[in-house]
């Protein structure tokens, strides 16, 4: 197809050639003249000319000369425009003339060829008109292209429809009424104003030798602006180049789903809900309601699969330091048929499309982080009616817990010493007499270390990492059970530095099992703290990757270890 397309355009120019060089004779005897090809019209003229010449354009011809535009325009240059015919200019109404004049024009010639999908024509209002493909046909906005016009100094793209002048994601966000103010609220918390120097004018230096600017104020968002991994800008909310998709829930649906996730955390971590979680709902929420792609009724319909959030790193400024450095996020994981849209409220926009939401959730997993228990935590703190009930032991004796099976780990004053304290058993001596098969099954249960009280695992079904540890150098293997579910068979604990000692392998990657970073604190990232001790990536880790487990209902489960 190339091949083709080469020799169409080369063909074009040969003819184009003859039709300069014999213009003035032309002219005077038959006017300009246009030559058809299979991709456009080639006209012998500038697009001034043609634009003029067309009696079905004369409104959209009489308003571009009244705005100025063909005065900003020169035979050497190149240009695109966006034309209507008359029919069609009947509609324009009370739109802003000087606005749609600004946004017919572009500033720089583009190749038909380059009208693919998701490609955008920046016009001389400062927007981009983005190219998509509806039913097959290609469109300006959401219009057809009805016919293309090749001139001496660009393109004329001729549409079969008004495309308004549509407001960005940012203004659509800034205009929405009093019942969307919490969003508006909580997508400007993590906006401020800062001095750009990189556009900024050195205009002097002051007494002390300073160099003084002409400052420009720009405004950056420091929870939603992305980067790539080597701090080149990947997306923002506020500019036209990057298409994207918005998300806008009511106040009452982001109270509802903020408090709902709030009166979870008690019965499903067994703690108070505290400011912090309200935060990190809030932030999840915002990231969630951007997308950096355009989303059609089709992708966020409830049958539709799942798609995540605008990825990519979070610039991350430390001011004390005067550092900036660039940290990957996780990306907000989207499910339409929990989030469910109201399809008819989509909104196209200048650089991108809004949709209204029916219905929100904060999902179970930001909910819950991770719920770890440490044994001797558990054990230490249970009455013996408490033991019995929550770790039932079979040929198994002596429970006691060894205090200090590895050295504590402070790693800063500011975050919980770790203790390597362990829950310990041996078989008994009928078990070693007869080879019995050791056993202990243990209900999940929680402690409080503020309040030292305990309280039976509750959890929504779903499906969770399960890891664990245990002291490695024992000289026998177990099995691990998941509720009535074999999960890890024979496992050899012998080996010095066993994936599944309690202080390794926290974020190791099982091929088949999938891999996952989940293995530390929430919030917790060990490179900030890796060159204050190297250890920094055994902090408070989860152990190794069991498996992914599924609870088939709502409550607690049951872990079984067998020896």
């Amino acid at each position: 197809m190339k091949t083709i397309h080469l020799l169409k355009r080369t063909a074009t120019c040969l003819l184009l050639t003859v039709l300069i060089a014999c213009q003035n004779a032309w002219d005077d005897h038959y006017g300009r003249q246009e030559t058809m090809t299979d991709a456009y019209t080639v006209w012998s003229g500038d697009a001034e000319s043609y634009i003029k010449g067309q009696t079905n354009l004369s409104q959209i011809a009489l308003l571009l000369e009244a705005q100025g535009m063909f005065e900003r325009t020169s035979p050497n240059g190149g240009y695109t425009f966006i034309v209507y015919d008359n029919a069609l200019m009947s509609g324009l109404g009370s739109t802003d003339p000087a606005s749609f004049a600004s946004q017919c024009v572009s500033d720089v010639s583009i190749d038909p060829g380059k009208l693919q999908e998701g490609f955008g024509l920046y016009t001389r209002l400062g927007k981009n008109i983005w190219v998509n493909t509806i039913d097959g046909q290609r469109c300006l906005d959401e219009y057809p292209l009805v016919k293309v016009v090749k001139t001496s100094n660009g393109y004329v793209y001729q549409v079969g429809g008004l495309i308004p002048i549509r407001p960005s994601i940012y203004d659509r966000l800034q205009q929405l009424d009093s019942s969307y103010s919490d969003f508006v609220s909580l997508v400007k918390r993590y906006e401020e104003s800062y001095f750009d120097k990189e556009n900024s004018t050195p205009k002097g230096v002051d007494p002390m030798g300073n160099t003084v600017y002409d400052s420009v104020m720009n405004v950056r968002n420091i929870l939603m602006d992305r980067y790539t991994a080597d701090g080149l800008k990947k997306w923002d909310m506020r500019s036209e180049d990057y298409v994207s998709t918005l998300f806008i829930p009511s106040n009452q649906l982001i109270r509802q789903a903020i408090q709902a996730a709030l009166d979870s955390i008690p019965r499903w971590l067994g703690r108070v809900a505290t400011d912090a979680d309200r935060e990190k709902f809030e932030r999840w929420l915002v990231r969630a309601c951007f997308v950096n792609k355009r989303l059609e009724p089709q992708d966020v319909s409830p049958q539709a699969g799942d798609f995540y959030s605008v990825d990519g790193y979070q610039r991350i400024i430390d001011k004390t330091q005067d550092a900036v450095t660039y940290q990957a996020i996780d990306p907000a994981r989207w499910r339409p048929s929990v989030q469910t849209v109201d399809l008819n409220s989509r909104e196209a926009l200048s650089n991108g499309v809004a949709y209204y939401l029916t219905q929100l959730k904060i999902p179970n997993h930001v909910v819950i982080y991770r719920v770890k228990a440490k044994f001797y935590e558990l054990w230490g703190a249970m009455t013996e009616a408490q033991k019995s009930t929550y770790f039932r032991w079979t040929n198994w004796v002596d429970q006691m817990i060894v205090n200090d099976a590895q050295s504590e780990f402070t790693l800063s004053e500011t975050l919980p010493t770790m203790y390597y304290h362990v829950l310990t058993a041996i078989p008994s001596p009928e078990a070693l007499a007869d080879s019995l098969v050791c056993r202990v099954s243990y209900d999940g249960v929680l402690y409080n270390s503020n309040t030292r009280k305990l309280s039976e695992v509750n959890l929504p079904a779903g499906e969770y990492y399960l890891r664990m540890g245990f002291k490695h150098s024992l000289r026998y293997c177990i099995n691990i059970w998941f509720n009535d579910s074999l999960l890890v068979e024979d496992m050899l604990l012998y080996a010095q530095g066993s994936n599944f000692h309690f202080d390794r392998g926290s974020v190791s990657d099982m091929d088949y099992y999938g891999s996952s970073t989940i293995g530390f604190p929430e919030g917790y990232n060990w490179r900030d703290w890796i060159e204050k001790n190297e250890k920094a990536v055994a902090y408070d880790t989860d152990g190794y990757q069991v498996a992914v487990v599924n609870l088939p209902k709502s409550g607690n489960f049951t872990i079984t270890i067998e020896s």
